[in-house]
């Protein structure tokens, strides 16, 4: 079966305050089989791996997938791990640890007796070197999964498992557990967990370690009735065993991924709460390691309901602190919605308030996986597109890389016959020149920290903007259509 991929916006930034290039770029990878990617990495290179997993159409089974991207957003590999083509296969973690990839996913054997967690050892060119795969409970299967390399190069795993379950009056449905799970780094079991609740549905998220490296903080929802719905942190010795479990300030839950900006502080992104916590919103938490709240906001674009990223919503690198979810997000046809959305980005300071707030997408159903701070100061994000009046049951991922400010700064790798925005003079001194062939559009200009400082609705056939009052630099531009899509960005200088 042929496969496309299409590059749709590509090109290097450069400014005069970067000590090094940011790349920014959109793309997206169209294939007839549905597709999802639930993680990314950056490796040594500047370049991309991402996993997840792509149904096959003629089996009607998942494989595993990865996809290796370089620092522009080129394609350089795409591999599917598809060993049996009866079963079913998903990776859900990746990581970059000693110049090898390893990859974490599961195999459904039989379902639903039969199901795997599936480990894998790949070298610099997805070639693999190590692959084992490590029984579960019977009449279980993976439904979730993330993982960290903890202080002793372990690989210490979360998630929920499924299994058939009855209710009240004995209709059959999947209840979730959450279960443990702790491999050395060549593979090998060391323990595991898995729960078997009497509280139907219960999740667990993410898991990173103390910073002593002497336990284990989970991070849970409906684990416990105690607490109700409220998001709960589970507190784990270094074999898995529980020690205490406690409450997420503010009643916050769902999507934490917990990073720490310094020894005492982890910062928990979950999607909603009582109030003062919006519902379906970002919701983003400071809190000390014994749980105290040290900072809160709420990030959403209203009147929308908003989700955190589904596996990897907040990200650190250096200074620069991003979350990430999706705005419109349709609960309740949240993977083959009619609805748009939107992916959702935020760059803010240690204390939550925002240095800058920015929506991408908007003219199909956009659904945000992960984000990633990059070494150049930017950040990634990947999740789907799905546009119903084109696409049938079948997803395409969309990969966005941003620079420091946020501004995808782009040029068509395939010029249109005659250009739909003309800038100019650039560079420029009192005023900006905008020729437009069609339509009305919003023009915002933005300084390097992120700051609209003008914003003036254009229309055809050639609109003036005033530039007096601004001093010589490097601005940004972008173009916006009544749908608040961002149609061209660009850069443009006073003299």
């Amino acid at each position: 079966m042929k496969k496309t991929f299409i590059i749709t916006l590509s090109l290097l930034v450069s400014t005069s305050i970067s000590l090094y290039s940011q790349y920014t770029f959109q793309k997206t990878i169209s294939n007839p089989d549905d597709q999802i990617i639930n993680q990314v990495i950056e490796n040594d290179a500047g370049g991309f791996v991402m996993v997840g997993r792509i149904y096959h159409s003629e089996t009607g089974r998942p494989g595993g997938y990865i996809l290796k991207i370089d620092s522009t957003g080129n394609l350089l590999k795409e591999e599917i791990i598809q060993p049996i083509d009866t079963n079913s296969y998903i990776f859900y973690n990746v990581h970059f640890f000693n110049n090898h990839y390893y990859i974490l996913g599961s195999q459904m054997i039989i379902y639903p007796d039969t199901s795997k967690l599936w480990y894998l050892q790949l070298n610099s060119d997805l070639e693999i070197e190590n692959e084992k795969v490590l029984s579960i409970p019977a009449k279980r299967w993976f439904s979730y999964m993330n993982s960290i390399i903890d202080s002793d190069s372990n690989f210490v795993i979360t998630g929920y498992s499924s299994r058939l379950d009855t209710n009240h009056i004995g209709e059959p449905f999947n209840n979730y557990d959450v279960f443990f799970y702790k491999l050395n780094l060549n593979g090998d079991s060391l323990t595991s967990h898995f729960y078997t609740s009497d509280v139907p549905i219960d999740f667990s998220f993410d898991i990173i370690e103390s910073h002593d490296s002497s336990k284990y903080y989970a991070f849970v929802s409906h684990f416990t009735e105690v607490f109700g719905t409220s998001g709960q942190r589970l507190i784990l010795d270094k074999n898995l065993d529980s020690l205490n479990i406690d409450s997420i300030p503010l009643r916050v839950f769902d999507s934490y991924s917990p990073i720490y900006l310094n020894q005492n502080e982890i910062l928990i992104c979950g999607k909603r709460g009582a109030e003062p916590p919006n519902d379906y919103a970002l919701n983003v938490l400071t809190i000390t390691e014994t749980g105290s709240l040290i900072d809160y906001g709420t990030f959403k674009k209203n009147p929308f309901r908003d989700h955190p990223s589904m596996f990897q919503g907040v990200s650190k690198y250096d200074n620069n602190i991003y979350v990430g979810g999706t705005s419109n997000f349709d609960y309740y046809n949240p993977f083959f919605s009619t609805l748009d959305s939107w992916f959702h980005l935020i760059k803010i300071n240690p204390d939550i308030t925002p240095i800058w707030e920015n929506w991408y997408g908007g003219d199909a159903y956009y659904f945000l996986y992960s984000i990633l701070a990059t070494s150049d100061s930017g950040c990634l994000m990947v999740g789907n597109r799905y546009d119903y009046e084109t696409q049938d049951m079948e997803r395409d991922i969309y990969v966005v890389k941003v620079n420091s400010e946020g501004l995808i700064v782009w040029t068509q790798e395939i010029q249109p016959e005659k250009p739909l925005f003309t800038i100019f003079p650039n560079p420029g001194e009192n005023l900006i020149n905008i020729r437009i062939t069609k339509g009305e559009y919003d023009f915002e200009l933005i300084n390097l920290n992120g700051q609209v400082l003008i914003k003036q609705q254009v229309k055809s056939p050639v609109n003036t903007i005033n530039t007096e009052s601004l001093i010589s630099g490097v601005y940004f531009y972008r173009i916006i259509d009544h749908k608040n899509n961002i149609i061209q960005t660009g850069k443009w200088i006073r003299k």
